[in-house]
């Protein structure tokens, strides 16, 4: 295996080799001068070209378990697992079907020749398996229990058992322990699967020290894609149920179509507690996820150059020569801890502080100079400072702006709040945040300081991180978290609140029609609402509008429907005509509603980094006027929700503020927000810009929230 000539500089970093760290291999086609390792993790994605006799005109199948190839020569069946460490070669038998219809493969052990190699098949009702020195694959028949009609999909091993997953999303686990002349045979059935929360995921299997993980990444779009959150759950093999989990301990994992795990990752140099994911639905390339487990930020890197296949090259025997992190994650050393309630067990002991025998009103000329995060500071000092409100010249000087928020994975009611105007974040609990010991948590909508949170498939309710409000609301019906918007008509604890969500789906065969679920002040149930509408209207990905007295939906076509909630009626308007030609799915780019002034805006902004356009509503004329400045106003954007506002400071007119952050402090930290600006039609921080890196660096928030 050679590669090209190393540059002997000091200030070069050596060419990436196998087993030095973990690195990418790339396959474009069968010729090996077209395979190349690749170092994601270097600054400038270096490669190496790979030059194997053994690979030239082969196919590969999979990468085993961080090291061997499965390859397989089309023309012959000849097929045999090489070690990318040792070159070892192992014989296994032909391999004569058909390659469309095998899908993944996982080896029994990772010590071949001593295993049992098995395939999941695509849409068929057996598996495919071997081991060294069998003769021919065998299958293995799947026989549906009336649960599941076929076994597809992602295949692990754990203890001598491999656990593959079905189009039905169940599990069944198979014993391959048994001696070669036994075969293989179904030792459980229909382990079902953990809830998922809102849309689409992507989901991976992988294994270590015998433990079963269950990754579900969360995706915005379709054809086109982000990841936008994770769950992760690890299985009981004890009752064969899935828990959820917020660490994976001293690990990090490198997922992909083929995952591999560092059990102990600290040992071999590498910061334990990441996921490394290779995210391939996307119109730019494959992109590179690297998340942080306990609190779920994540950086994001466009890998460059067109490739067949690329799969992960991380030996069992790895260990990190150079002592590099390879997370590029920033630190939380320097943030804020702060406390929203009062323990009034520690306030009876403690000797009273000096500063409640402050005046409110000083403490008023106080906060009238102090931003909005350290406002609700002052709140927490003291029982009497708690109900100090922010003045009129409090509101003058510094007026309130949204802020980004998420959810720590944590189920102590622990968020992060992201100031984009000072670029500022926080850490802050909150018993308002309902605990969430089976399911994690997803912002949905936000508005007026409150904040719509859904917990796993079933429940919802309303908080206000900034008060310690909150609102339990109704189980939500079955099937109910699958919509495509949602939104209030008032702060929900208001009499006269509304929360509606809203999907139009069509589908040549589950027909075209509008699902609504709908939920007054005071209902104990939620209204659910099917409407039939053969129009060609799709909603986007996008909260609806409360907007004289309708929900006003966004198409992903860029026309408008509307529900009114009081006479439960729906219509798609004929004007505005839409703003996009072709039939785009929900998700190929971000579409945002939003209320202005009493005007409607529409915003459309592409996953990668080409320019976003904005539109305002004439209602005299009905028609869509493109908006090229926002001289005196600013807008703050997340994956769903949209809010514009009066500009805070003269720098921030005319920029479109979103939930990524981007660009590095002196210490090499994520700390600046990332935003639109409309006059320059450029998005800051320039992506060459970030660490001196051309690929893109990104932490995501979940929602915009208005303080």
């Amino acid at each position: 295996m050679a590669a090209p000539a190393a540059n002997n500089s000091p200030d070069v970093s050596p060419e990436p080799a196998i087993g030095s760290k973990p690195l990418l291999l790339k396959f474009n086609g069968g010729e090996p001068e077209s395979h190349a390792i690749m170092d994601p993790f270097d600054a400038r994605l270096r490669e190496a070209s790979v030059e194997l006799d053994m690979l030239r005109g082969k196919r590969c199948l999979a990468c085993l378990e961080g090291e061997w190839l499965l390859m397989l020569d089309e023309a012959t069946g000849e097929c045999f697992l090489l070690s990318l460490v040792s070159l070892r070669r192992i014989a296994l038998p032909p391999l004569l079907k058909p390659v469309e219809e095998l899908e993944r493969c996982a080896l029994s052990s990772p010590t071949p020749p001593d295993c049992t190699v098995m395939f999941s098949m695509s849409y068929c009702n057996y598996l495919l398996y071997c081991r060294p020195g069998d003769q021919e694959w065998r299958e293995l028949p799947v026989e549906t229990d009336g649960t599941y009609s076929f076994v597809m999909g992602d295949i692990v091993s754990s203890r001598g058992r491999m656990f593959v997953s079905t189009e039905m999303s169940t599990f069944i686990a198979i014993n391959v322990s048994m001696p070669s002349s036994c075969g293989v045979a179904i030792g459980r059935r229909v382990i079902p699967h953990p809830s998922i929360m809102r849309w689409r995921c992507e989901e991976s299997l992988v294994e270590s020290d015998g433990d079963i993980f269950l990754l579900q990444f969360y995706i915005h779009g379709i054809r086109n894609s982000e990841i936008v959150d994770i769950d992760i759950h690890l299985l009981d093999t004890s009752a064969y149920v899935w828990n959820k989990v917020e660490s994976i301990g001293d690990r990090t994992i490198f997922a992909g179509e083929d995952s591999v795990v560092l059990p102990s990752a600290s040992r071999a140099g590498i910061r334990p507690g990441y996921i490394h994911l290779l995210h391939r639905h996307c119109r730019d390339g494959v992109r590179l996820y690297t998340i942080r487990v306990d609190d779920r930020t994540m950086s994001c890197t466009l890998l460059p150059g067109p490739c067949d296949d690329m799969c992960w090259v991380v030996p069992s025997s790895f260990t990190n020569k150079y002592e590099e992190s390879l997370a590029i994650v920033s630190s939380e050393s320097d943030i804020k801890i702060n406390k929203l309630t009062f323990d009034e067990d520690v306030e009876q002991i403690a000797a009273p502080p000096p500063w409640s025998s402050l005046p409110v009103d000083m403490v008023e000329e106080v906060v009238a100079r102090l931003s909005f995060i350290d406002y609700l500071n002052v709140r927490k000092v003291c029982k009497r400072w708690s109900s100090v409100s922010k003045p009129a010249q409090y509101a003058k000087r510094y007026p309130a702006y949204p802020v980004l928020m998420s959810i720590c994975s944590s189920s102590a009611g622990t968020f992060k709040l992201f100031d984009p105007i000072i670029d500022k974040e926080y850490t802050l609990k909150d018993r308002s945040l309902v605990p969430c010991n089976d399911y994690f948590q997803m912002l949905l909508f936000a508005k007026h300081g409150w904040v719509l949170v859904l917990r796993g498939e079933k429940y919802m309710y309303a908080t206000n991180p900034f008060t310690g409000e909150m609102l339990d609301l109704p189980e939500i019906p079955c099937l109910g978290y699958q919509f495509d918007g949602i939104s209030f008509s008032s702060t929900p604890k208001s009499p006269d609140c509304i929360v509606c969500a809203i999907e139009k789906t069509r589908h040549p065969s589950q027909g075209n029609r509008l699902f609504v679920l709908l939920w007054h002040a005071g209902d104990e149930h939620w209204t659910s609402l099917k409407i039939d509408d053969y129009t060609q209207f799709r909603t986007a990905y996008s909260n609806p509008v409360f907007y004289h007295d309708e929900f006003y939906c966004l198409g992903t076509r860029g026309n408008l429907g509307v529900f009114n909630p009081h006479d439960m009626t729906w219509r798609v308007l004929d004007k505005p005509v839409p703003l996009l030609d072709g039939d785009p799915m929900p998700g190929d780019q971000y579409c945002h509603l939003l209320e202005f002034r009493d005007n409607l805006i529409a915003i459309f902004r592409p996953h990668n980094e080409g320019a976003m356009d904005l539109y305002k509503l004439d209602m005299s004329q009905m028609v869509w006027t493109k908006v090229e400045r926002l001289d005196n106003e600013v807008t703050f954007v997340d994956h769903w929700n949209a809010v514009m506002m009066s500009a805070p400071q003269d720098t921030c007119c005319n920029r479109i503020y979103i939930s990524k952050l981007g660009g590095y402090n002196e210490g090499g930290e994520l700390k600046s927000c990332a935003f639109y600006d409309l006059k320059s039609r450029k998005y800051y921080p320039k992506p060459g810009k970030l660490k001196k890196q051309a690929s893109k660096q990104i932490r995501e928030y979940n929602a915009v929230v208005e303080s």
